[in-house]
């Protein structure tokens, strides 16, 4: 039996014969409430055992919490970097690739330019070359003009 506190206040110990208490009544509440004691001390050790479980478990919960909050952050540092260095390696491929392009049209220019050069040089050459063989066709047209008048001024032999 359980004593509740309202309980032991109105327990009404019997007198004995000789003018004490009852010695046996008082006896058992004492044995009773020994009984009370033990089984609220045996309750409460183990709600605290209980107690000191959950509080394990729920610091094991918040170090899992707190190990999944720092992968997160760490998950997103990481993806940040990665985008970021993505980003810039993309932005050193455009970069060169544009470098690329450019000396590609400036060497093409200089080709160009150089072709270009070329062809005015030859122009010129033929030119002058097409001076040159005028000059060599008058020069044998005359010559063969010269001995055309010279056969025609020899008398011919019959």
């Amino acid at each position: 039996m359980n004593f509740t506190p309202n309980d032991l206040s109105n327990i009404v110990f019997r007198k004995s014969v000789m003018g004490g208490l009852n010695e046996d009544q008082v006896y058992d509440v004492i044995q009773k409430i020994i009984e009370d004691y033990s089984d609220y001390i045996r309750e409460m050790m183990k709600a605290k055992d209980q107690i000191m479980e959950l509080k394990d478990r729920l610091s094991h919960y918040e170090k899992m919490e707190e190990t999944l909050k720092n992968s997160l952050v760490l998950a997103q540092q990481s993806s940040s970097d990665i985008i970021a260095n993505a980003e810039k390696k993309a932005e050193n491929i455009i970069n060169e690739a544009q470098a690329k392009c450019r000396s590609i049209i400036e060497e093409g220019n200089r080709e160009v330019i150089k072709i270009q050069f070329e062809f005015e040089r030859l122009k010129k050459d033929l030119s002058v070359y097409r001076g040159k063989v005028a000059a060599i066709l008058k020069a044998q047209m005359k010559l063969l003009e010269e001995f055309d008048n010279i056969e025609k001024q020899k008398i011919p032999v019959d």
